[in-house]
């Protein structure tokens, strides 16, 4: 009898959790209209390279070469990708502005669910509070400017799997050792999401394990099954790993700007949070409660005093208290922003805050009967609604584009414009026009070291990104599609296919053929139809040595060998894992 309450508790559930996804994505597609700004052309242009591929027949996409100005550069090789497919595969079936939309409402879902079943895990059971646990995470203003709001999508992601990893944490250190694999899959999906979150999740379990051992909490015989959990993640992660091992560490690639910048002040975190908007220092007005009350509703000796202690320091952490400039010299500026500790407050505090809320609604008879329970449970999916419509007002009147607030619609570029896409509306029907325009951030990322002068974005990252561009000689050569033949500069236009840029040269006498491309330590270069040299331009682009004639140079990137065993060991991983973990679960039944 239990079993089919639970199935029918939890179908009830998730068919909540899909109307009130549709609910809030819905009105959002309806306007046929995407706000684009910041980090929106970055992402939307990596979708639209593997959405090309793909229609080529092409599965794997390595480097850019119809986007980001065919520069060849391997935004997909050392940025994960894995989770975006689906976002270029809905290309084939609707619209790019409805494909979006889909694409944030199945990410919307799958933190509700995820969020949800984590959460019955860590309570044992406990539904209303699962429920409340998963709309007080999932929709926290935190976490829509990551997604709909803000388009800071490998974050958006990443935020899907951070309960699961914390589930699969928790299990380890004091819960079912059994269950380890949670942390496995948890932490293998960040990998697939955003390589940052790793870091910024270990440095948060390293205290929370180090907490647990100086207060005696830890037994050190379940150590092993962090081990386990470490090993299987590497293995899993190989995808994503070996990229970063064969053409990036020690390569002299430059992934994103150095150094923290962008630091608010704990003001700005408690106004905005009161205002319940979608910023970047916006946890929401129930979960600053949390944070400020949460002393008074702690059970002493329990997992929630080093949690709501963790979520203080870590809001602190996130701005100005904390003397982020003096850090900037050290594997800390590697965060870059100090903000994006708040989506593990937004966690902390949505723990603490979905046990008080089920307490408060029993002590006032909000769940005395199943009438008055069920209007419980509606009520909160109101508020909820209303919450998040209140959140993302502002995307909202963007959409709407009134004549009251007018936005630019994004207007193709001429033949011999060049701009940088901040902001502007777009449609089906400017879709495309948008991959003519430099991106304002991630258009140079995994340049050359070299090539970028070192810190020298960081000097514009927020005054003008137009000067960056423009001052450096180099970058503004290359990503103008600038070709130089012995030190002439011209504009050969290639033909662009999957993972690979095609040239036509035709010489008059034997020449140095300085293209616009990137290259890493698996380009590939073929001289009509024959593998070539190539050499390092003062540039840092592939440079040939051509005879006089016509030639067609082709420059593309064919992976090592090791990165196709290890996507197949990854792949053999998953199946043996998810086979290890029926037979377990099947065996104790059993035993039970």
């Amino acid at each position: 009898m239990n079993k089919v309450k639970n199935i029918k508790i939890n179908s009830v559930v998730l068919l909540l959790f899909l109307v009130i996804t549709i609910s809030m994505i819905y009105p959002l597609a309806a306007t046929g209209r995407i706000a684009a700004q910041v980090d929106w052309l970055f992402h939307a242009a990596r979708v639209e390279q593997i959405y090309r591929n793909l229609s080529e027949g092409s599965l794997f996409t390595y480097i850019a070469t119809s986007t980001f100005q065919s520069t060849g550069v391997g935004s997909f090789l050392f940025y994960p990708v894995i989770f975006i497919y689906p976002w270029a595969w809905l290309r084939f079936i609707t619209t790019p502005v409805v494909a979006y939309y889909i694409w944030v409402g199945l990410f919307m879902f799958m933190t509700f669910v995820i969020s949800y079943f984590s959460m019955l895990s860590f309570s044992k059971g406990k539904y209303l509070r699962s429920f409340i646990f998963a709309l007080l995470y999932t929709l926290a203003p935190y976490r829509l400017y990551l997604g709909p709001a803000s388009f800071v999508v490998g974050e958006y992601i990443a935020s899907t799997f951070i309960p699961l990893a914390f589930l699969g944490f928790y299990h380890i250190i004091c819960g079912d050792k059994r269950k380890w694999y949670w942390l496995t899959i948890g932490m293998t999906l960040l990998a697939y999401s955003h390589m940052l979150s790793i870091l910024l999740i270990s440095e948060i379990f390293t205290v929370l394990l180090l907490v647990a051992l100086f207060t005696g909490k830890f037994d050190l015989k379940r150590s092993k099954y962090l081990l386990i959990s470490a090993i299987a993640t590497v293995i899993l992660a190989l995808p994503v790993i070996i990229p970063l091992l064969t053409d990036y560490f020690g390569k002299g690639i430059t992934a994103t700007y150095p150094g923290v910048g962008m630091i608010q002040n704990l003001g700005e975190v408690f106004t905005t949070s009161l205002s319940n908007t979608a910023t970047s220092s916006s946890i929401g007005i129930v979960l600053l409660l949390v944070l400020l009350s949460g002393w008074r509703w702690i059970k002493q000796d329990s997992l929630e005093v080093p949690l709501y202690i963790l979520a203080i320091c870590l809001t602190l952490i996130s701005t100005a208290i904390f003397p982020w400039k003096s850090f900037n010299g050290s594997f800390l500026a590697l965060l870059q922003l100090p903000y994006r500790y708040l989506i593990y407050v937004v966690l902390l505090t949505a723990i603490l805050g979905s046990r008080i809320i089920v307490e408060l609604l029993t002590k006032y008879g909000a769940l005395k009967t199943n009438w008055r329970r069920a209007m419980t449970i509606l009520a909160l999916l109101l508020v909820s609604l209303i919450s998040y419509y209140g959140s993302i007002s502002n995307l909202s009147d963007r959409l709407a584009n009134t004549a009251k607030n007018k936005e630019t619609i994004i207007k193709p570029l001429k033949a011999d414009e060049q701009a940088i896409l901040y902001a502007g509306i777009l449609t089906n029907k400017n879709y495309q026009a948008q991959f003519d325009y430099w991106a304002q951030t991630g258009e140079v990322d995994y340049f050359p070291t070299k090539t970028l002068k070192k810190n020298h974005f960081l000097e514009y990252i927020i005054m003008d990104w137009d000067k960056a561009y423009r001052t450096n000689k180099d970058v503004y050569s290359i990503i103008s599609g600038v070709t130089r033949i012995n030190g002439q500069e011209m504009h050969i236009k290639p033909y662009a296919s999957a993972n690979a840029l095609q040239y036509q040269v035709e010489l008059a006498r034997k020449s140095k053929v300085d293209l616009p491309v990137v290259h890493y330590a698996h380009t590939a270069v073929t001289v009509d139809g024959k593998p070539a040299a190539y050499q390092n331009s003062k540039r840092n682009t592939v440079q040939l040595d051509l005879e006089k004639g016509k030639h067609t140079v082709i420059v593309g990137y064919l992976p090592s060998k090791v990165f196709f065993i290890g996507t197949k060991i990854a792949l053999i991983g998953w199946g043996l894992l998810l086979i290890w973990i029926i037979c377990q679960t099947c065996y104790f039944k059993r035993k039970n």
